[in-house]
């Protein structure tokens, strides 16, 4: 054979070898989806943030838009043990330009008017996973995180290093956080590491069978940054909780009790203010009929005191969350919010006592309903008249369409009905504000 010809065929296959066995080594995966939505609402806009319904108008008009998420999800896995997981995200809200100064160029970040052309792909999750032997795993990177008490301290992507140790039975979940560093920052300290938020994450998690699980968790928050206070204003909190969860039979039972306490430096001239916030939980569903049907009541403190020195709220972590109520407008649910719209009465959860019933059925293998009912009060209306504590009641009712296995056709409705907390607070004019009410039409497709 020809020297020249078995050297290129040599090389060749040497190439082919290199080629082949990382391929066949490393796995790729891709997943993502996209959520359309199209809003009809008096409350909702667009943005996020909890919404003040007492700082409204006695009439508001409708709002109408259309906005889309799209998620897109690369996980490089170099082995069971070892693996990349990236996600991306694109939010837009048709005819949206969004520029600065107002003027349409370089600086659009938005991109959804006339020919779409923008800056719009943000980083939402971009983290290394991997295993030390059977038992030990670490996370570092950007990551999602949500407490064991349903999200009501924290549910977040946050920039974290977070370990796992598995004990048997038990699950011991070790973390850190830095949420923010101002280094540099007007007011702030120019030494990184000098004007931080911090977060320590410790997570004591036992499962007595695969039926029953307990949870003790320890959250401490060390705010030394300038955001929202001075330097010398140093704001250490921490959070305990103790959850659960069990089945009886058709009976799925759970909930959470947990206590704040902390202190914030300076508030007053060298007086320093004192935290002692409590939140608390119980919840149940059971499978009846077609569906299943739930309950649930959740309570997190509020502050009414005059005194700058004590403050009894419940404090979360600035993005928290409550799923299992199903509200759309009283109480921010992940569920509820498919796109950038997140706008809540209490976005952040705290100050809040909340009843709800609801039940979910299963029309057939494509085809489902639910609804849902919820009684809200505020703990701490910090009035000083004699108004009442009731804030309203919501309704809301759920339909959706599988059309195929991943694309669901859904449309959303609720309405709620002010109670008298908010009995004549309509800005100029002594009167009750317009019951807030949205309506929502979805396509969710994913893969």
């Amino acid at each position: 054979m020809n020297i020249k010809k078995t050297v290129a065929i040599a090389t060749a296959a040497g190439a082919l070898a290199a080629i082949s066995v990382p391929a066949m080594a490393f796995e790729n995966e891709f997943h993502g989806l996209l959520n359309f939505n199209t809003t009809f609402s008096n409350f909702q806009d667009g943005a996020s943030g909890n919404f003040n319904i007492a700082g409204t108008t006695e009439k508001k008009m409708m709002n109408n838009y259309f906005e889309q998420r799209v998620r897109l999800q690369y996980i490089a896995k170099a082995s069971d043990d070892l693996k990349m997981v990236t996600h991306f995200e694109i939010n837009n809200r048709f005819g949206n330009i969004n520029t600065v100064a107002g003027t349409k160029g370089a600086a659009d970040i938005s991109g959804s008017d006339l020919d779409t052309d923008g800056l719009t792909l943000v980083t939402k999750h971009a983290y290394l996973d991997f295993n030390v032997g059977k038992d030990f795993n670490t996370k570092l990177g950007l990551m999602p995180y949500k407490d064991t008490i349903k999200g009501l301290f924290i549910d977040a992507d946050i920039p974290a290093i977070m370990t796992t140790t598995k004990f048997g039975a038990y699950t011991l979940g070790v973390g850190f956080s830095r949420l923010l560093d101002e280094a540099g920052a007007a007011g702030a300290s120019t030494r990184l590491g000098g004007a931080d938020r911090d977060l320590f994450i410790l997570d004591n998690t036992f499962a007595v069978n695969k039926d029953t699980k307990a949870a003790l968790s320890y959250y401490y928050y060390a705010d030394y940054s300038a955001t929202g206070h001075t330097l010398d204003q140093d704001i250490l909190l921490s959070t305990l909780a103790l959850s659960g969860e069990t089945k009886l039979g058709g009976l799925s039972l759970s909930g959470f009790a947990a206590m704040q306490a902390g202190v914030q430096k300076n508030v007053v001239g060298t007086s320093s203010g004192n935290y002692h916030g409590y939140a608390a939980n119980v919840a149940a569903k059971m499978a009846v009929g077609p569906g299943t049907a739930r309950t649930a009541f959740l309570f997190t403190s509020g502050d009414n005191n005059t005194s700058a020195t004590s403050n009894k709220a419940w404090i979360p972590s600035g993005v928290s969350s409550y799923n299992e109520g199903g509200m759309m407008i009283i109480a921010r649910s992940t569920a509820n919010s498919p796109t950038s719209t997140d706008r809540y009465i209490r976005r952040n959860v705290t100050n809040l006592a909340l009843l709800t019933m609801g039940y979910d059925a299963n029309l057939t293998d494509k085809l489902y309903t639910n609804g849902n009912v919820g009684l809200a009060w505020t703990p701490a209306s910090g009035e000083t008249t004699h108004r009442a504590d009731f804030m309203g009641a919501e309704l809301n009712v759920e339909t959706g369409y599988k059309l195929y296995s991943n694309l669901t056709l859904k449309a959303q409705a609720a309405y709620m009905v002010l109670g008298g907390l908010y009995k004549n607070t309509a800005i100029g004019a002594t009167a009750t504000p317009e019951n807030p009410y949205s309506m929502r039409l979805h396509a969710q497709y994913s893969f």
